[in-house]
């Protein structure tokens, strides 16, 4: 795992820079979260409301509902899929997105349509440096609240 500015950045994930998610795939499915660099811009995330398991969902479009004590908006789906899990334990304790947003904090689980491309997300050292170069632009310092 790289780790910038303190902000981690594992080397297995993709990533859609634009969004600030990552996704990581598993068989069929693939997890979504929110990265560490988005956690830390959008402050104690403080409501989490996902798509429904059923729910089909866009490349570009909402995913889930986020709300900081700074911020409200979505989390950006980066593939089409259907939504087939969502993280219950979100509901109680949004903040664990805060905490380990690679980890416990994984938003849904998407079962992914097999034919679409994945061109635009980035992963290994493409997505470090890409990251680099981004959290040094914006200034970010990552750190966790809770």
């Amino acid at each position: 795992m790289a780790e910038i500015q303190g902000c981690e950045i594992p080397e297995n994930l993709y990533y859609d820079l634009t969004n600030n998610v990552w996704v990581l795939p598993q068989g069929e499915t693939v997890l979504v979260g929110m990265t560490d660099p988005a956690q830390t811009s959008s402050g104690r995330i403080l409501f989490v409301r996902p798509k429904r398991v059923g729910v089909r969902v866009a490349k570009g479009r909402s995913l889930a509902s986020l709300e900081s004590g700074k911020w409200a908006g979505p989390l950006v789906s980066p593939l089409d899929g259907l939504v087939v899990e969502a993280n219950a334990r979100l509901k109680e304790e949004p903040f664990l997105l805060n905490i380990d947003p690679y980890g416990q904090a994984w938003v849904v689980r998407i079962k992914t349509d097999p034919e679409q491309g994945w061109d635009h997300l980035v992963t290994g050292i493409d997505a470090i440096r890409l990251y680099r170069e981004k959290i040094e632009r914006e200034k970010i310092q990552c750190m966790r609240c809770s």
